[in-house]
C-alpha cells in the first residue's frame, strides 16, 4: 500500500476532497497512545472531516434505526497521512498529535469489501 503524507498547507483542500470521495463509506477508528491500542467494535458510515485551528472534527453516522451521529474531535494534530489500497482508493487516514499518539480511521476496502 502506498502511504502519502499531507503537507499542513494542503490540509484544508485535501480534507475537503477526501470527504467528498469517501462520504458514505463504512469506517471505524483505531487509536495508538503510548503502550495502549484501542479499536472500535462498531463501524459507522463516514460523513466528513474538517478542521478549524487545531481542532479536527471527524463526522460519522451509525446506521441504526436512529442513525446516531458521531463527532470525534481530535486536537493538537501535527501530521496527516493517507494509505491507499491496491486500486488507489483511500484505505486509512492517520492523524498524529503533538505527543506522537496516532488515531487511524480505517475504511472498508473497495477491493475486497472488508476493512
Amino acid at each position: 500500500m502506498d502511504r502519502t503524507t499531507i503537507a499542513p498547507d494542503e490540509w484544508a483542500k485535501y480534507l475537503e476532497d477526501f470527504s467528498t470521495r469517501n462520504r458514505g463509506r463504512r469506517a471505524r477508528f483505531e487509536a495508538f497512545a503510548e503502550d495502549t491500542v484501542t479499536e472500535e467494535d462498531e463501524e459507522a458510515v463516514f460523513e466528513g472531516v474538517s478542521f478549524h485551528g487545531d481542532r479536527f472534527t471527524v463526522q460519522r453516522v451509525i446506521r441504526t434505526a436512529g442513525d446516531q451521529p458521531i463527532s470525534d474531535e481530535l486536537t493538537g494534530i501535527r501530521g496527516i497521512a493517507v494509505q491507499h489500497d491496491s486500486d488507489g482508493s483511500d484505505n486509512t487516514i492517520e492523524f498524529t498529535d503533538e505527543r506522537g499518539d496516532l488515531a487511524i480511521l480505517h475504511f472498508e476496502s473497495t477491493v475486497d469489501g472488508e476493512s
